[in-house]
């Protein structure tokens, strides 16, 4: 989609994501992880990836939240397709939730072609919406280091440094940096 067709489409609807999602929000998972980590992962990792057992891990997070600790997942999404999907749920990393952030962000990943249009913003703030309507003030997200755009947009959002990580896989090492937001009502005023 140009530039011009995306100013005159209808605005992306967001809603609630349904377990009849799970193949397109894995598809759109696994292009965007492509997308966005070429050059950050190695080339291996990312040919590797799966939109079928994809599809099975989305089947079970939307078909069974309560079992995986999800709390909310939401698709963007216009009349020819999915473009990208968010999740969050309760918190996962102790020291995360020694600081207040009782949740996290699990997942937020837009199709490059459908990046700097407002719906990463709209993801956020549903997100927020869902977090705070279930008693959460608080949450945090686990980002690469070197992810630059994706840091940029999450500071860009009131998102502060709060932890790092490294984690050792057998093809690499991956620096990671946790953003929290102490206060998610604040995703709602953007």
């Amino acid at each position: 989609m140009t530039d011009a067709d995306a100013r005159n489409a209808p605005p992306p609807r967001i809603r609630a994501a349904i377990p009849a999602d799970a193949a397109a929000i894995a598809a759109v998972h696994v292009a965007a992880w492509r997308e966005s980590y070429a050059g950050l992962m190695p080339d291996a990792v990312l040919a590797g990836l799966s939109v079928a057992r994809r599809t099975g891990i989305w089947d079970g997070i939307l078909s069974r939240p309560e079992e995986v600790g999800s709390i909310a997942t939401f698709v963007a999404e216009r009349e020819n397709g999915m473009l990208g999907f968010a999740s969050c749920g309760a918190q996962r990393t102790p020291a995360l939730r020694e600081q207040g952030c009782t949740a996290e962000i699990g997942a937020i990943y837009i199709l490059r072609d459908a990046q700097r249009r407002g719906l990463g913003v709209a993801l956020m703030a549903a997100l927020a919406r869902a977090l705070l309507q279930r008693g959460h003030q608080a949450a945090s997200l686990w980002v690469l280091e070197r992810n630059a755009p994706a840091r940029r947009f999450y500071e860009r959002l009131g998102g502060e440094v709060i932890g790092r990580k490294e984690e050792k896989r057998e093809e690499m090492t991956l620096t990671e940096l946790a953003y929290g937001w102490r206060d998610l009502g604040r995703l709602l005023e953007r």
